[in-house]
């Protein structure tokens, strides 16, 4: 399993994160929602800072950055 972890193109933590940021919004709870995709774009980033993650799971992860940077932007009270 090893060999293929390397090359996967998802991170089971940043999923998980990802995940809590769907459910939350789709629950239209706005604070946890913004605090779920900040501990997300935090954990992006020291993976990435860390080179724990490949070019795919870079490239997945800046376009679902984004997604949701542009969902939750008038995502406040």
């Amino acid at each position: 399993m090893g060999i293929f972890k390397r090359f996967s193109k998802n991170h089971k933590e940043l999923d998980a994160l990802l995940n809590g940021v769907a459910n939350n919004a789709a629950n239209n709870y706005k604070d946890a929602a913004q605090k779920a995709f900040k501990d997300f774009r935090n954990k992006f980033e020291e993976l990435k800072a860390a080179g724990q993650l490949n070019e795919k799971q870079i490239s997945y992860y800046e376009g679902m950055k984004a997604k949701y940077e542009q969902e939750l932007k008038g995502f406040h009270h």
